[in-house]
């Protein structure tokens, strides 16, 4: 049995000091919360698996835009998203209705799920919004 003071002495300095390389210098996390990769809306629908759970800033043609609100009342958008070809993912927004129609262009950043429940049904390649913004 492993004693429950070493234990906790090991998850503090794992926790508290930062990880180091060999020659002292600070390494940052290879994906850091803060990090967006710029993909492609094909990229994206050719490979879920890569980019499941990533951080994806991303452009595209918007497609069937849908305003609607939460069990809790609170507003959201949701839209399909397409790069002109016959690549599309589905993207929503919460917090507010944005103002979007058919055709704009837009660059998101959000967090990409190959595969996202609800209830009774399953959507592939959706988008949760942190930002959208028309160009």
């Amino acid at each position: 049995m492993i004693n429950k003071g070493i234990l906790v002495s090991v998850l503090l300095i794992v926790c508290v000091f930062p990880l180091v390389n060999s020659s002292g210098e600070e390494v940052s996390p290879v994906n850091s919360s803060d990090e967006f990769v710029e993909v492609t809306i094909d990229e994206l629908v050719s490979d879920p698996k890569t980019y499941n759970g990533q951080r994806v800033m991303l452009e595209g043609f918007v497609d069937k835009v849908e305003y609607t609100k939460s069990s809790k009342g609170e507003p959201f958008t949701l839209f399909r998203m397409n790069d002109g070809n016959d690549n599309e993912v589905r993207v929503y927004y919460e917090d507010e209705h944005l103002s979007l129609s058919k055709g704009d262009k837009v660059k998101i950043k959000g967090r990409y799920k190959k595969e996202k429940k609800y209830l009774l049904y399953k959507m592939k390649n959706v988008i949760k919004a942190r930002t959208v913004e028309e160009i």
